[in-house]
């Protein structure tokens, strides 16, 4: 685990009855009552397990509150372009010292595990923080809610009523020589059966196992349903579920995808970023690149160097992420 929020110390040096709610992670500055407590990792995680199991969250202090008596649900979700879990508790009072431990489980079915079953390891974050709450909540936010429409990260650009649409992402995969529309003509169709259009998504991709993943047991197989091996038999892409999703760890898998575009501002799902206000950019390392492709994300990374017309970059991640969460939506017109 890299990091989490809120910093462990976070809000317990502030007087009880000050109780301001700020963004900056210092000892002296509370959290609001409707934060959310986010996780970082240097791993992929296993997306099927319980991961709000793995976190207990109680009120008081390490060694005064008692996690039984005084614990407080938590929903979780993950992030997979970020690698952050997001563990939102049902309600923090205000003015109130809570503790979070994290708990290794030795099922994998429960907790915090890598994609290739690999356990939590301790590091040098510590596994148990403790933070203070303010007197209420943090001011609403003024993100804009994602696209639903697969035409926003497949066509180069579209009206959105406020404004424009950068040019889709997916457009700089489906080049001539990548995922194009199948030429009736000639009856070529793109590399692995994927085009990346917007009725090809629908057809090839939505709900359709990736080619590349037919590896191990056969979907016919007695055994294929049990299968405890992660990319077995994976979707291009499973609506509402990224971090199930082939195509996304295609994208991910390259590291120049996590660039931000000129003038992109420094927005990340883990709150701060990092201690000096810098833009944090989760790339991967090259064990975990290596991980990946030798557990089940085969052939090149997406897009492709060759013939690509314009780079991808981070923006294009959290976009395509946000249409397959937002149900991975499109229309049927050729």
């Amino acid at each position: 685990m890299l990091a989490t929020y809120p910093a462990d110390g976070q809000g317990t040096n502030s007087a009880a009855d000050a109780g301001v709610a700020c963004d900056t992670p210092t000892p002296d500055c509370a959290v609001p009552t409707d934060a959310a407590i986010e996780l970082r990792f240097d791993r992929f995680l296993l997306p099927g397990s319980q991961l709000a199991t793995a976190l207990r969250l109680f009120t008081g202090g390490p060694t005064t509150g008692d996690p039984n008596a005084n614990a407080v649900a938590v929903s979780a979700q993950y992030d997979v372009v970020e690698r952050v879990v997001v563990l939102r508790p049902a309600a923090l009072q205000p003015n109130t010292l809570y503790t979070a431990v994290i708990t290794p489980s030795t099922d994998p079915a429960q907790g915090f595990w890598a994609f290739d079953l690999a356990p939590l390891e301790a590091g040098d974050v510590p596994l148990s923080f403790s933070f203070t709450t303010g007197n209420g909540p943090a001011a609403p936010s003024t993100l804009v809610a994602a696209s639903d429409n697969c035409q926003s990260i497949t066509q180069p650009s579209v009206s959105a009523g406020m404004g424009e649409l950068p040019a889709g992402p997916l457009n700089t995969c489906s080049t001539a020589t990548c995922h194009e529309n199948p030429d009736s003509s000639t009856a070529s169709y793109p590399p692995m059966g994927l085009s990346l259009t917007d009725w090809g998504l629908f057809y090839t991709a939505i709900n359709h196992v990736a080619h590349q993943t037919e590896t191990g047991e056969s979907a016919l197989g007695p055994g294929f349903l049990s299968s405890p091996r992660f990319g077995v038999q994976m979707n291009l892409v499973t609506p509402g579920a990224p971090e199930s999703s082939y195509l996304m760890y295609k994208l991910l898998r390259k590291p120049s995808n996590y660039a931000l575009d000129s003038g992109e501002p420094c927005q990340t799902a883990l709150h701060p970023p990092v201690a000096d206000g810098a833009c944090f950019v989760p790339t991967n390392d090259d064990a975990e690149l290596a991980r990946l492709r030798e557990w089940f994300v085969l052939g090149d990374p997406m897009p492709k160097d060759k013939d690509t017309p314009a780079p991808f970059s981070r923006d294009g991640l959290v976009r395509v992420a946000a249409w397959i969460s937002a149900g991975a939506t499109c229309s049927l017109s050729p």
